[in-house]
């Protein structure tokens, strides 16, 4: 695993560590520095980003207290964030905590008060606070359609948190600290609030070789604001695999129940994605930041779990179900009329390449060192990436024709050129 995460790791700007548990115990794996300016080693308590990993904790936090019975998953997130005698709590009552953790709420990725373009913002979720969450709760709740076909929101994540805080009286970091971290011993983990110090062994991230500002939270903190380190994380995976005496052993068995569809492929539960592989079932989530990615799974069958953090722009997912030897699920997705339009490559960096494929007009990318993944049409050339908080958008010359793509994903746009078209872009590239 070592020669595995390194060779994964060559020629990044950064530095990578990785927790591996099973019955014999708890592996540590790490490779790598803070930074090209900070020598300092990466080690098993170098504090990451883990981004929407954050999500997992969330539902864990929602599982904990229906058990407890601070809560129940079918209450409204605008019991707890509302005025009881509001008018509005009627035409919100369709959004549950349970839409919110199964990413069936209905309600956008991001809100639209958010701002207009926050996701080339360089800490985009500093600012926005629960007053802006739950204004724009009442603007689009009414009309969100609850129960559809699961599409990922980080909004949907914000408001059950800041509901589940409410719900206790206190806010999300001290709700999660309280009935999550401390019970499974995880003191390195905290959560990544604007205005208070960061850890001092915190990774600094970094973009395309180049050192990005950590991000800090408000209202979306439940979304992705999570800081943690091999070690703690070890503990978090020893308690998901649920042995006799794990701490949280009944709310780690609600969220790894499939509950409903999802996007990506296979089913969601509180949280965690579910593929459809009945012959090795698993749980996992990944995570992303500006300058941060993370990949963090549970086998079933194998009794083991891994995670991967890593303080640079490449996505571990590939890597991180090799190694734990289980299959990335393949998306559901419509095919496009125009998906010759779009087909070739696209460098990022002389070493980083999207290709952009399609197999019966279903659109498909894989960039370099990645799994593939499906495109959904959003509107005009504007796709959604399946299973990531992504999108490609399409560039057109004067003729109509596509020449570029912008691919837009965690707080950065990057550009790329298209080239020629490969013989075989037609086809969908084996990983």
């Amino acid at each position: 695993m070592q020669t595995k995460l390194e060779l994964w790791a060559k020629g990044e700007v950064g530095g990578v560590a990785a927790a591996w548990v099973d019955d014999d115990g708890s592996e540590f794996f790490q490779s790598g520095t803070f930074d090209s300016a900070d020598p300092r080693p990466i080690t098993a308590d170098t504090t990451f980003e883990i981004g929407s990993i954050s999500k997992v904790f969330t539902a864990l936090l929602l599982a904990e207290s229906e058990r407890l019975g601070k809560v129940g998953r079918n209450d409204p997130a605008a019991l707890y964030l509302l005025p009881k005698a509001d008018p509005a709590q009627a035409s919100l009552a369709k959004v549950t905590l349970l839409s919110l953790t199964t990413h069936t709420s209905g309600l956008p990725r991001l809100p639209s008060n958010i701002g207009r373009k926050p996701d080339a913002m360089a800490d985009p979720y500093a600012t926005y606070d629960r007053t802006l969450l739950v204004e724009a709760l009442r603007s689009h709740g009414p009309a969100a359609k609850v129960g559809a076909d699961g599409s990922y929101s980080n909004f949907g994540a914000a408001v059950l948190g800041e509901a589940l805080g409410a719900a206790w009286g206190t806010t999300y970091a001290e709700a999660l600290d309280q009935h999550v971290l401390a019970p499974l011993g995880m003191k390195r983990t905290s959560v990544g609030i604007a205005g208070q110090p960061p850890p001092i062994d915190l990774a600094p991230g970094h973009n395309s070789g180049k050192r990005v500002p950590n991000w800090t939270f408000q209202a979306f903190a439940a979304a992705g604001a999570i800081r943690s380190s091999a070690r703690d994380m070890a503990l978090f995976l020893r308690a998901a695999l649920r042995g006799p005496n794990s701490p949280l052993r009944a709310a780690f068995e609600m969220t790894e129940t499939p509950l409903r569809p999802f996007e990506a492929g296979g089913q969601v539960g509180m949280g965690w994605l579910i593929p459809d592989d009945t012959e090795n079932p698993y749980v996992w989530h990944n995570g992303a930041t500006a300058g941060s990615h993370s990949y963090l799974a549970v086998s079933f069958k194998a009794k083991a779990g891994i995670v991967i953090l890593a303080n640079f722009q490449k996505g571990p997912e590939g890597l991180g179900a090799e190694l734990l030897g289980v299959r990335m699920p393949k998306p559901s997705v419509e095919p496009v009329a125009n998906a010759a339009d779009y087909l070739g490559s696209y460098p990022l960096a002389p070493v980083f390449v999207i290709q952009v494929s399609a197999e019966a007009g279903v659109l498909c990318i894989q960039a370099t060192g990645q799994p593939r993944l499906g495109l959904r049409a959003q509107e005009g050339d504007v796709f959604a990436v399946i299973g990531v908080q992504a999108e490609i958008a399409f560039e057109r010359d004067g003729a109509g024709n596509v020449v570029a793509l912008v691919l837009r994903q965690n707080g950065r746009e990057q550009r790329a050129l298209r080239r020629a078209q490969s013989p075989s872009a037609n086809q969908i590239p084996t990983q």
